[in-house]
């Protein structure tokens, strides 16, 4: 826990005295009364250094790279669902409750982009297609973040297996399980074929041997009537 104040606190003083000016109009002295000059002087080579700058940079980068940011700040994921139990009255939240839950600021509204997901969410949840069930909540919310983002991890993280990776996988053993069953009907349509040119070959055997036979006949008895008694 002290670890995660510090943290948090040199976050606010970066953001607040080191962020916004330029490196020579930065403050040289400590801007708080709980951290010395010396102590704020090292704060300055750390931040200062090239491989923080360019960490700080990526940070940023991947930062403007999230759609939906969620509204629990420092706080867990889990730790924010568990304090939701008094708001249901003890019923557990489903994963677009959730998903709303987490998303909603303190500004009391929605982002343009978050709202965009959950108006998508509700359709999705209130219709469905001729002869198609209707979806869990944890089902739509997987679908709508899959159409949106990319490795979204956000029903992991709030408890939720996710919903699209189990579809990709009943959709992959379907897949799997149709291509053994076309791989058994062309090995039995090719054992039957085998076997329809086995009976047909000894047919014609059978048939060239009667044949056969029937030559050796003719001819015995050819030879038989040429032979006079003595």
């Amino acid at each position: 826990m002290m670890q995660s104040v510090v943290r948090q606190q040199r976050y606010r003083l970066k953001a607040e005295y080191f962020d916004p000016f330029p490196l020579h109009l930065v403050t040289k002295t400590s801007p708080v009364k709980c951290m010395t000059d010396e102590q704020w002087l090292k704060l300055l080579e750390s931040w200062k250094s090239p491989k923080k700058m360019e960490t700080c940079q990526k940070n940023k980068d991947n930062r403007g790279k999230v759609k939906y940011h969620h509204t629990t700040g420092s706080r867990a994921y889990m730790v924010h669902v568990e304090n939701l139990d008094d708001k249901y009255n003890d019923e557990e939240p489903n994963a677009f409750d959730l998903f709303k839950e987490c998303h909603y600021s303190k500004k009391k509204c929605y982002t343009p982009i978050v709202q965009e997901a959950i108006t998508q969410m509700e359709n999705k949840l209130s219709t469905t297609t001729e002869g198609e069930e209707l979806k869990s909540a944890a089902q739509v919310v997987a679908d709508v973040l899959a159409e949106n983002t990319k490795k979204n991890q956000f029903l992991q993280n709030v408890g939720y297996q996710n919903a699209r990776r189990i579809s990709n996988e009943q959709s992959a053993e379907l897949e799997a399980e149709k291509k053994t069953n076309a791989e058994l009907r062309v090995q039995v349509v090719d054992l039957s074929n085998k076997v329809q040119e086995s009976e047909q070959a000894r047919i014609i055997d059978r048939e060239e041997m009667k044949r056969s036979q029937s030559e050796i006949e003719a001819k015995l008895n050819l030879l038989l009537s040429q032979i006079r008694p003595s």
